[in-house]
């Protein structure tokens, strides 16, 4: 214990003199690193001028470029609405087209299906009648009509006068072999007006210008009588749709100019997007050069 006390008074001293020493040190250490850190400031200072003058750059080219796209979403929503009206209008009138048919279409399978059961022999038995009934007669001359061929003039026996005589011109038609063949194929979309006129004023409101009536006479006939109705029935409906035809055309042309020149306003819009999605991926890049040097400071 004596050793301590007399060690004791020497203690003090020595104990503040380490301290002053090392407050001393860490003193230095401390100018050292401030004095790097100037360095290391004044060193990234044109850095931060350059990525804060590039923030700021990048900052207009966005502002105006997002006005520039705004501005083409404005207009393709205009244009997506255009197109959309354009194609509403052309599917009206399609809608209307396809219903008009609807009522010929079936009168004409149906026709064309009457005469797929006829057989050249069925032919061949009306050709062959000396006295055809009047029913016969009726049909053939309304077939003639339709093909365009003329009647003979011949005497009529009750009053001495020419008439108009289809018979031996229908024989010569029913004498084709390929006279079925031709009602199949018939022009139905240009039937002379004329010839149509004649068959809706004269045949069609003929009371005895029935399918079932015709039937009584022939079978054959009844076929060829179903087919001339089918035929009027259709240029009928036809005439009304060619107009709505012409209108469908006209709008699907209109549609398909506003879908092309939507295609492109799309186009456009996807490239300046895609151009501001890129200058805001280099702002985020550019915010985050600023902000590093400051935070590496501290």
């Amino acid at each position: 214990s004596s050793g301590i006390n007399a060690e004791w008074p020497l203690r003090p001293g020595a104990y503040q003199k380490k301290r002053y020493t090392v407050g001393l040190e860490k003193l230095d250490s401390a100018r050292s690193q401030v004095s790097q850190m100037q360095l290391d400031l004044k060193a990234l200072q044109p850095q931060l001028v350059v990525a804060s003058k590039e923030v700021d750059e990048i900052m207009v080219v966005i502002e105006r470029d997002s006005i520039e796209v705004a501005k083409t979403e404005k207009i393709v929503k205009a244009e997506e609405v255009v197109a959309n009206e354009q194609a509403a209008v052309a599917k009206g009138i399609k809608d209307e087209c396809d219903a008009d048919l609807a009522e010929a279409i079936p009168i004409l399978e149906a026709a064309l299906a009457a005469l797929n059961t006829l057989t050249p022999s069925d032919i061949t038995i009306v050709k062959s009648m000396k006295s055809p009934p009047p029913g016969v007669r009726l049909v053939m001359e309304a077939v003639c009509i339709l093909k365009g061929i003329k009647p003979e003039r011949v005497n009529d026996p009750a009053t001495g006068k020419k008439v108009d005589d289809f018979w031996k011109p229908s024989q010569k038609v029913l004498g084709d072999m390929k006279f079925l063949q031709s009602l199949r194929e018939y022009d139905k979309d240009n039937v002379s007006p004329p010839i149509i006129k004649k068959i809706r004023n004269t045949y069609i409101p003929n009371p005895e210008f029935v399918p079932e009536k015709i039937r009584q006479a022939s079978n054959a006939a009844e076929g060829l009588c179903k087919w001339v109705r089918a035929i009027e029935a259709y240029d009928r409906v036809a005439k009304v749709v060619a107009p709505k035809k012409a209108a469908l055309a006209i709008a699907e042309s209109k549609f398909a100019e506003a879908q092309k020149s939507l295609n492109a306003k799309r186009a456009m819009l996807k490239e300046v997007q895609d151009k501001l999605q890129s200058l805001r991926d280099k702002f985020e890049e550019n915010t985050k050069k600023k902000k590093v040097p400051t935070a590496t400071l501290r």
